[in-house]
């Protein structure tokens, strides 16, 4: 059996698409959970109660079950209940198992696999070259694109929406053919639990009809008849949505949250217009893949840049070829129209995703990129056989092992960390994270040597936290720890002093002046019994800035002052104790009455 009647086998095709989907994807199994795990498993107590938190799940809103409604902040709240029941179900046999966690997202990628080559042989590829639909499918299962939907357990929404929607339109389609009721009734039922996972399912309306349009000689209005259904659905979604998280459109005024917060109007349109090319790019080259491109990692675009300039056209120039070419039923007409109408929902044009741009978000459009590339080389394939094939292969090697090395960056929130920090280095979050793990690694750490390390490490990182973003109680809590793991007690407390001022309701904050108050006080004691004044009233200066109600640090200050025969700021010292505390034992009472 020669290589080509081997390849033209389905089943053959089948078995090297799952050896590639497993195979990539093995070092992922062996990895720790990261980032929003604890969202939707490690951290969610409606998950966590297991089968018996489900009703809770159905009738809250996404974030309820980490005791907060922080999806509130981003417009329109979340209700994604589906993918919280699949984890509770989880949680129910398995508990918190990462390994488990991860195997299932592994699978769950195989059956995508499986269900979107059968999708694409059997029904929307069945005139076109008998290579196309593996092919496709083939830098489907190599993109490293896909690496944090795989690799990251709370992105499994994404496995299980494609799923749905690839069973939905597999089952519409034999609808279409055979008008059964029943097959109709499966498309809607999994066309509501894929919203049930994600809101971006309904993108799915407006697929069904390109879908029937492109591949099976219908009219643009008879295309759009066969959505009508899915818009009943998509209306009792909605009604079921509002009756249980409402609608709002939360104005936050966390950074994190709102991307285009301190950005004009159009600034914000620009930025999202060059963001829609950033994904085409990405899709093209994804090299330097992150977590995380929140502010200011793309810093914002003006309206009369070139970047916005370049992008709007080229965009537009995609849609304009897009639609003339439509009449001659063109894949790339066709791939073209599907990244665009998966990646609008998304663009943050509509609503506020809470990212300016996201990788988990081109898992679906990115079909497209692979329809184009695999149309590309099937032609180039018929009159440059060699150099088609010797693409090919070089775009399937470079794309597997970018895939592996990148699910090893999800190890655990430390990897991923110190790796998007480098990918990402202006991004504020990963400066943030990054800081906070090597601040955890300095605390955990005993070598002296390490230790330090670690601690400036974190400090460097915090430090460009701050550059970014002065705002923040987090960083310079984090910032304020690591500088106190380095002995710099006046910097540490100058920073949580910041911390406080910013977030003074925050009982951490206020807990850490209180502490370095309590601290330096007790330094200045040392100081002063080693005869050393000046470093002692340095010392009881500070601790009452930090803590005014401080009685001890004031009457020592006032000592400090009266052995230096400063006599006027003794007084003001003993003056604040005789305020604070009257019957103090011992306040100096004649000395500040005289």
């Amino acid at each position: 059996m020669n290589i080509n009647s081997f390849l033209l086998s389905s089943k053959h095709q089948l078995i090297i698409l799952l050896l590639f989907a497993v195979g990539l994807n093995i070092n992922p199994l062996f990895n720790q959970y990261a980032v929003d795990d604890a969202i939707v498993l490690t951290n969610n107590k409606f998950v966590e109660k297991g089968i018996k938190g489900i009703p809770e799940i159905v009738t809250q809103d996404y974030f309820k079950g980490l005791g907060t409604l922080k999806g509130n902040e981003l417009s329109g709240g979340r209700y994604r209940p589906f993918a919280l029941i699949v984890f509770a179900i989880e949680y129910q046999f398995f508990g918190a198992n990462p390994f488990i966690s991860h195997l299932i997202n592994v699978l769950l990628f195989a059956i995508l696999i499986v269900l979107l080559y059968q999708l694409l042989h059997k029904y929307i590829f069945k005139e076109q070259n008998k290579y196309l639909a593996f092919i496709t499918c083939l830098l489907f299962v190599t993109h490293p694109i896909h690496t944090e939907v795989i690799a990251n357990v709370k992105s499994r929404d994404e496995l299980i929406v494609f799923i749905l929607l690839v069973i939905s339109l597999i089952r519409l389609i034999k609808y279409f053919e055979t008008k059964s009721s029943g097959k109709l009734i499966t498309t809607l039922i999994c066309f509501l639990l894929a919203l049930l996972t994600k809101e971006s399912s309904a993108a799915f309306i407006a697929i069904v009809p390109a879908v029937l349009f492109f591949f099976y000689n219908q009219s643009f209005k008879k295309s759009i008849l066969f959505s009508i259904p899915l818009i009943i659905v998509f209306i009792v979604y909605i009604a079921l949505r509002f009756s249980i998280v409402g609608f709002h459109s939360a104005a936050s005024n966390l950074i994190l949250n709102t991307p285009y917060l301190f950005a004009s109007l159009s600034q914000a349109f620009a930025s999202k217009v060059f963001i829609l090319f950033k994904y085409i790019l990405l899709l093209f080259i994804p090299h330097l893949l992150s977590s995380d491109y929140s502010y200011n990692q793309i810093p914002y675009v003006d309206i009369n840049s070139a970047q916005f300039i370049f992008s709007l056209l080229f965009l537009l120039s995609l849609i304009a070829y897009a639609i003339i070419t439509s009449k001659t039923k063109s894949l790339i007409s066709f791939s073209i129209i599907f990244f665009f109408i998966n990646i609008f929902l998304v663009s943050n044009l509509i609503v506020n995703i809470g990212a300016p741009l996201a990788e988990r978000l081109l898992f679906q459009p990115s079909l497209a990129y692979c329809i184009v590339i695999a149309s590309l080389y099937l032609k180039a394939n018929k009159n440059y056989k060699v150099l088609a094939n010797s693409a090919l292969l070089i775009v399937l090697l470079l794309f597997s092992i970018k895939t592996i090395s990148r699910n090893a960056d999800w190890k655990n929130n430390d990897t991923l960390y110190f790796a998007d920090v480098i990918t990402s280095p202006n991004s504020l979050r990963t400066n943030m994270y990054a800081a906070e793990s090597y601040l955890n690694k300095a605390n955990a750490e005993k070598n002296a040597d390490l230790k330090t390390e670690y601690f400036n490490k974190s400090i460097y990182y915090g430090e460009h936290a701050i550059n970014i973003y002065q705002k923040d109680a987090f960083i310079y809590m984090n910032l304020g720890s690591a500088y106190f793991g380095v002995k710099d007690y006046f910097k540490a407390a100058d920073l949580w002093q910041q911390a406080y001022k910013l977030e003074p309701a925050e009982p951490e904050a206020k807990k850490a002046t209180d502490f370095i108050s309590s601290f330096l006080f007790t330094q200045g004691n040392s100081y002063y019994e080693k005869g050393n004044i000046d470093d002692a009233i340095k010392y009881y200066k500070k601790a009452t800035e930090l803590n005014t109600d401080n009685i001890e640090a004031w009457y020592n200050l006032g000592g400090s002052y009266y052995t230096k025969l400063d006599t006027l700021n003794a007084k003001l010292a003993w003056n604040r104790v005789k305020q604070l505390a009257p019957k103090h034992k011992f306040n100096k009472q004649e000395f500040i009455n005289n």
